[in-house]
């Protein structure tokens, strides 16, 4: 039997990961709005490194909660103990050195961006394994994901004005987050029903 069927979750838990989890995209989508609603790009160094920091710890923070939540697939935060770290040593280095590192965040934005789209691509390989009928959507908001890092990279290389294709990047990365949260994450009903199901055959 699969290991994964074998570990009675806390509903409580996974219930109050889940929404954390959603809480977290939200900000972050708000934060990509922000981004590209300041007038001036004087302002956007400074403010913007804020911005990115704060949702990056509270994103990254909520996935380390997330990967202990043991949720029935572990399918949304099961690379999230490593990205969170990630995130919440990116969103305390934006935001103790934020006028001295203005080159950084297109960098991180798009490595943010990146790795996102790398892990909803290994959720959607597993998705399939497990059933999940729509995994091929969660395979294609990787594939969205993905292609808004690079654009972000080249505009960068090349010198252009990034302010709001950041934005576009960090919204990206808060839609996808908020609705693959909702369609992965399972709570102990469900699995107890998958389980007995297991368990008949």
């Amino acid at each position: 039997m699969n290991e994964h069927f074998d570990v009675k979750p806390n509903s409580a838990v996974v219930r109050s990961a889940k929404i954390m989890h959603l809480c977290s995209s939200v900000i972050f989508l708000i934060a990509g709005l922000l981004i590209m609603l300041v007038p001036t790009f004087e302002e956007f160094d400074f403010f913007g490194m804020i911005v990115v920091g704060i949702a990056s710890i509270v994103i990254g923070i909520t996935g380390i909660y997330g990967y202990f939540s043991n949720d029935m697939y572990r399918l949304a935060f099961q690379s999230d103990f490593a990205l969170g770290i990630f995130n919440v040593i990116l969103g305390i280095l934006l935001i103790i050195k934020p006028i001295q590192l203005p080159v950084l965040l297109p960098t991180a934005i798009s490595i943010l961006t990146l790795l996102d789209g790398g892990n909803k691509s290994q959720i959607a390989i597993e998705g399939q394994r497990f059933g999940i009928h729509k995994w091929y959507l969660v395979a294609l908001s990787a594939l969205i994901e993905i292609a808004a890092g690079v654009v972000l990279i080249v505009l960068a290389y090349y010198d252009m004005d990034v302010r709001v294709w950041m934005g576009v990047a960090m919204g990206v990365v808060g839609v996808v987050n908020f609705w693959t949260t909702m369609y992965t994450v399972r709570v102990r009903e469900n699995h107890q029903i998958l389980t007995n199901k297991k368990r008949g055959q």
